[in-house]
């Protein structure tokens, strides 16, 4: 595409975290590269935006420029786009018999998803959400539209932390404590009532520090094992705090029994803190060599001996991502 023509951005209206960094993401990008840019969102975040508004404002701007989706979940928009359009697949969490979805949400997802096939592009952030893709819809009729680009990272992760453990008042907490943290949503296929077990199985000597809340049953849990006191609990922090979270610890716990991406593992591996991951999904996509990591196997006896693994990631900037993205 050329500079000249603008680039339409549609965002996931929710209060998605990743959601938020992939859009916030790809400006960074199209800023580095001189790509203009708006991001077309309805006022309202309710139903009725959703799904009457939203579709109103891509009608509008649909015979303009060049389209992107950022999330499979909005693929309704694509009738309402006349011009080239790009849909952003993350992962098919929804479809796993383990997420337990009600049937007519399956239903829904599944329109979603045979809407986004007819885009002109659809990007998988991962060869695991590509094979995920083809595995519950079968046979794509037009596979050559399906192409994988990897999450980009902010070149902030390849700088030196600014902010000082003593500046952030959840450090007191962490004196003389092997701190394992703990980063991202509760949802099912993050496996956290894993990293709590494993709290619960090492000594008072452990901490966890928690980015983002656990889910009612993980809640019991932590109180059945008698672990409140062992967990510091943080939210709603900065990209600085965030990397002074993964640069305070020791380790990552991060047990997801499958990811569309991961970045917590990438990042954690950036700021030198070990990971420990099983190596499946797409693990093996963003590390060079898995055996890098801890397997959830043998984290318990290697965090009792201190071992230490410097994980070798695979990144890209946004800046050379969203150009894999428009071409």
């Amino acid at each position: 595409m050329s500079r000249e023509e603008k680039v339409y951005l549609y965002p996931s209206l929710g209060p998605s975290y990743s959601m938020k960094r992939y859009l916030e993401g790809l400006k960074v990008g199209f800023e580095r590269n001189g790509i203009s840019y708006e991001v077309i969102e309805p006022k309202l975040k309710t139903l009725v935006g959703k799904y009457y508004h939203y579709p109103r404002l891509a009608l509008n701007y649909g015979k303009r420029g060049q389209h992107i989706i950022i999330s499979e979940r909005y693929a309704y928009l694509l009738p309402f786009l006349k011009n080239r359009a790009t849909v952003i697949c993350h992962d098919l969490h929804t479809l796993y018999p383990e997420a337990r979805t009600p049937l007519v949400h399956k239903l829904l997802y599944k329109v979603f998803l045979k809407l986004m096939l007819k885009a002109d592009k659809v990007v998988c952030v991962s060869n695991h959400t590509k094979s995920d893709l083809e595995r519950f819809l079968g046979n794509v009729r037009r596979p050559d539209r399906l192409t994988v680009v990897h999450n980009g990272i902010e070149d902030f992760w390849l700088r030196p932390a600014k902010l000082k453990r003593e500046q952030v008042e959840w450090s007191p907490k962490l004196k003389d404590k092997i701190v394992l943290a703990s980063v991202g949503t509760d949802a099912w296929y993050k496996n956290n009532s894993w990293s709590i077990d494993l709290l619960g199985k090492l000594g008072d000597g452990y901490t966890m520090l928690r980015v983002g809340d656990f889910s009612r049953e993980n809640e019991k849990l932590i109180d059945q094992l008698g672990l409140r006191n062992r967990i510091v609990s943080v939210e709603n922090i900065s990209d600085e705090e965030l990397k002074l979270v993964y640069s305070s610890a020791e380790y990552l716990l991060f047990p997801s029994l499958t990811e569309g991406f991961g970045w917590p593992a990438l990042e954690a591996a950036l700021s030198n803190c070990t990971v420990i991951s099983d190596h499946r999904t797409a693990m093996q996509e963003i590390f060079k060599n898995t055996e890098d990591l801890i397997s959830l196997d043998q984290a318990e006896e290697l965090i009792r001996k201190n071992e230490v693994r410097h994980a070798s990631p695979k990144y890209f900037l946004w800046q050379e991502q969203v150009k894999k993205i428009l071409n």
